[in-house]
């Protein structure tokens, strides 16, 4: 069963539901739980955005990390490739 400060029970949900959501909008997230289940989070525009944001920077790092190691062609290599043809 969860124990953390902001989960709620489904009925707490249809019971309080202004009250979850503020507090959702203030701490970025509640758990909501059914039968001692997790069934869904409910995230502020700006906790989503955040996460959004975090995922596309560990998806930038990874593809730099597997470019890193590609082989280079120099500049001017380039350029005497492009005048030759």
């Amino acid at each position: 069963m969860y124990t953390n400060l902001n989960t709620y029970s489904v009925t707490d949900l249809r019971q309080k539901t202004s009250k979850i959501l503020n507090e959702a909008e203030d701490n970025g997230f509640v758990n909501i739980v059914q039968n001692s289940k997790p069934k869904v989070v409910v995230v502020s525009p700006q906790y989503l955005f955040a996460l959004q944001e975090a995922y596309e920077d560990y998806l930038d790092n990874i593809e730099f990390d597997e470019t890193i190691n590609l082989k280079r062609t120099p500049f001017k290599k380039v350029l005497e490739e492009i005048q030759k043809a």
